[in-house]
């Protein structure tokens, strides 16, 4: 909070008492900010580890016990993980086994096994053949449309090449002067030829500006008296 709006403790007078204080010597009362503070040191209390309490006590001893703790506190929790992954283990072990003893081999006859491999060759020999047509039909079909597209996009490019050599043939007979002459030699109307007031100060003659170095002689004294002097 600022203090420029406090009256002083001698404020100023006028005459020759210039300066408040100044003639009446210090003042006897001060202010209390200027007061000291904190003459006393604050001193630790018991159970604030005070230099008796800590000549007492043994710290490599307390340190020895900490460590003691954190290892023990390490060396336990390893161990703990161990047998979690071990339990883990022989219980994905146990479930493997089960499953492995539901499983129960099927019985196949000799003869059926023979008769369905007999028929199955027999079909896939079938298959293969039909599958080589279709893809011989469909090899040609499609060496047929790649043919196709090749000859339409030569059939576009060389329209293409025929449509720019008539546009640059166009333009170059357009930029000739001397084949593309103009329909009529007249000369073409000014835009204000048909205007009504047309050279209206062609007759005028227009007074050169002069500089003539007295206020009443000069050119603008002059129109001035003469417009509004009359």
């Amino acid at each position: 909070m600022t203090t420029a709006a406090r009256p002083t403790w001698a404020p100023a007078k006028g005459g020759s008492e210039q300066g408040g204080a100044r003639i009446f010597g210090p003042s006897q009362k001060y202010s209390s900010r200027d007061i000291a503070s904190h003459t006393t040191l604050k001193l630790r209390k018991e159970g604030q580890e005070t230099q008796e309490e800590i000549q007492k006590r043994n710290l490599r001893e307390e340190l020895e016990q900490r460590e003691s703790r954190h290892f023990s506190s390490k060396e336990k929790g390893y161990n703990e993980d161990r047998d979690r992954r071990k339990s883990n283990y022989l219980l994905l072990e146990g479930s493997k086994r089960e499953t492995e003893d539901r499983i129960v081999p099927r019985s196949a006859d000799a003869d059926d096994a023979d008769v369905d491999v007999n028929s199955d060759g027999d079909s896939a020999d079938d298959d293969d053949d039909d599958d080589d047509d279709d893809e011989e039909a469909l090899m040609a079909e499609l060496c047929q449309i790649r043919k196709e597209r090749a000859d339409e996009k030569i059939r576009k490019e060389r329209q293409q090449q025929e449509e720019d050599l008539k546009a640059k043939e166009a333009e170059l007979l357009k930029g000739n002067p001397l084949i593309n002459q103009p329909t009529s030699f007249n000369v073409k109307r000014r835009w204000d030829d048909d205007v009504v007031f047309k050279n209206q100060a062609r007759g005028e003659t227009k007074t050169p500006k002069r500089f003539i170095n007295d206020t009443i002689r000069n050119d603008f004294h002059r129109k001035f008296l003469q417009k509004y002097m009359k």
